[in-house]
């Protein structure tokens, strides 16, 4: 099973500001795990130098992957046309199009607005720990 980390999961478990997240980054090795570039882009413009070079590290030794195709411009807009903004709509988009079984975030619009219109489950990070019997 394929499962995309959104942009919040990896700053509030890099940063230590959600036991959830810090467990599921603990984890990442038991799970098939991409990286969208877009998702990439962003934790290269939220996070310090220092915190970038921890991510790149934790990605190597679990063996995730970076994913830099470009999506579909047709298909992020079609994401955008349910309401989504340009960053989330690249993200949605890419988990349609790389067929994503999963996505994982906090952001209120995955949440709330997108679960069962499309191809992959979103699950906020409390669920995902949950589902899969995650535990400190």
């Amino acid at each position: 099973m394929r499962v995309v980390l959104d942009t919040n999961i990896w700053i509030s478990g890099l940063t230590g500001t959600n036991p959830f997240c810090q467990m599921i980054l603990v984890n990442l090795q038991g799970f098939d795990v991409v990286v969208p570039d877009q998702v990439r882009e962003e934790l290269e413009r939220n996070l310090s130098d220092r915190v970038m070079k921890q991510l790149y590290r934790l990605l190597l030794q679990s063996d995730t992957k970076v994913d830099f195709a470009l999506v579909p411009g047709d298909l992020v807009a079609a994401f955008e046309d349910k309401g989504l903004k340009k960053g989330d709509a690249e993200i949605g988009a890419f988990c349609a199009w790389r067929e994503i079984a999963m996505l994982v975030s906090n952001n209120r619009d995955f949440l709330r607005g997108m679960t069962g219109e499309h191809s992959f489950n979103v699950l906020s990070p409390e669920k995902f720990c949950q589902e899969f019997g995650l535990r400190e």
